[in-house]
């Protein structure tokens, strides 16, 4: 529990964004609007060499920027549960339920 404590305290002293909130920096791989909202996919660079970039997709309101531009940006992390499902374990044969959780990233449009 201590060790837990620790990390939060760490965390409040230094001057950083509120919870929940993540800063992304990347490159604009696309850009798309769904049922009103803008979608854009960005491609972070990889941590090393031998790591694999990742992709993220940010909904906004607003254009972001144009493919092959580079970001930095502010999301706030939420997320949602799906509809659960049953799933057979191969090796043992046992039966259960997984519910997939899926995350998002909203654009902070500060003003």
């Amino acid at each position: 529990m201590a060790a837990a404590e620790n990390v939060v305290t760490s965390i409040k002293d230094k001057a950083a964004q509120a919870p929940m909130q993540v800063l992304i920096r990347g490159r604009i791989e696309s850009s798309s609007v769904h049922e009103g909202t803008r979608e854009t996919k960005i491609m972070t660079p990889a941590v090393d060499e031998f790591s694999r970039p990742q992709l993220l997709e940010v909904r906004s309101k607003i254009r972001i920027g144009e493919k092959g531009e580079l970001v930095t940006i502010k999301c706030q992390l939420g997320g949602y549960q799906r509809k659960a499902f049953q799933v057979k374990d191969k090796s043992t044969g046992e039966i259960r339920n997984v519910v997939p959780v899926e995350h998002t990233l909203d654009l902070i449009e500060e003003n």
